[in-house]
Formats: C-alpha cells, structure tokens, sequence
C-alpha cells in the first residue's frame, strides 16, 4: 500500500512543524533569541523590559544605561552595565587584577531605593557581559546577571536575565 500526500497536507505538516518548534523558544513567556532595535531589553522577576538607553566611553571603558520609569510616575528602575569598551566576554564574577567589570539593576519604589549589583572586583554577584560589536556605528551585545543587594544574612538578590543591548553611535 502506498501513501501519498495533497500539497494541502504537506503544507499543514510543515506549518505545524514550524509553530511547534517555535513554541519550545520562550522560557516565563521571554523569547532570548527576539531582535530588538536600537536600545536595551532584558527581563527581571519574569517581566520583559525594553527601553532606550544611552552609553559613554571613557578612559577605556564603556558604560550602558537605561532608566525606565513606572506607569505611576514615580517608581524608576535602572540598568547600568560597566566593561571595558573592547569586544569580548567579561565575567562579572572572577577577579582580574586590576579590570572591574560591573552590572547594576536598581529601584526606587515607593520612596525606598534598592541596588543589586554583579561586581568582578568584590565578587558580588554573578553574571556575563558579551560586547560582540563595538563598530563605528554600532554597539552590540547581551548581558545576564544575578544582582546582590545588601551583606550578610540581610543580603537579597535580583535576576536580570535575556539582556540584549544595541545601540546606535
């Protein structure tokens, strides 16, 4: 017995194909591998965030930041990344003499200000940078980081996950 397929079938198989494998993509309703334009998206306590942001190159170092403020007009967060301004992968968590590597993701909600910060130098935290263009006309990457707020048994942690940034120069 031989088994054959209408065009119309094939074409279900392969729509069903392409839909399946792209749901399996989101990890808490995020899709990491989403473009974004020009600015910075990441997602924080499962919440996808995307601004515009701004950068400055100083002394060898490049410094990313967004500030994003909350529908109520006064709450305001932000995403601050300092590395070297070179293209590579910069570990937020491993001491390089004499290099600081740092992502900071702060708060300020309801009159109280909270930092949460990834620290190569003190060790704070955790968390990759990735500067894989650093252009003429473009800066481009992706970041991840564990933010640590406070010491001690008072410490707490925020995660800053799906980070992607591409700014125009």
């Amino acid at each position: 017995m031989q088994l054959t397929f209408t065009s119309s079938a094939r074409l279900l198989a392969l729509v069903s194909l392409v839909v399946l494998g792209a749901c399996d993509k989101k990890k808490n309703g995020v899709d990491p591998s989403a473009p974004i334009l020009y600015g910075m998206s990441w997602a924080v306590d499962g919440q996808q965030v995307s601004n515009n942001s701004g950068y400055t190159i100083s002394n060898g170092m490049l410094m990313l930041t967004s500030v994003v403020k909350a529908s109520n007009g006064t709450d305001v967060s932000t995403l601050t990344i300092s590395v070297p301004a070179a293209t590579g992968i910069y570990d937020l968590g491993v001491a390089v003499p004499g290099k600081s590597y740092t992502a900071t993701y702060q708060t300020y909600s309801n009159g109280v200000s909270t930092t949460y910060t990834a620290n190569n130098t003190t060790r704070t935290g955790s968390g990759l940078v990735t500067v894989s263009t650093l252009g003429t006309e473009d800066i481009i990457g992706s970041f991840e980081f564990t933010g640590v707020s406070g010491t001690g048994a008072a410490a707490t942690s925020k995660a800053v996950t799906y980070g992607k940034f591409s700014i125009r120069r």
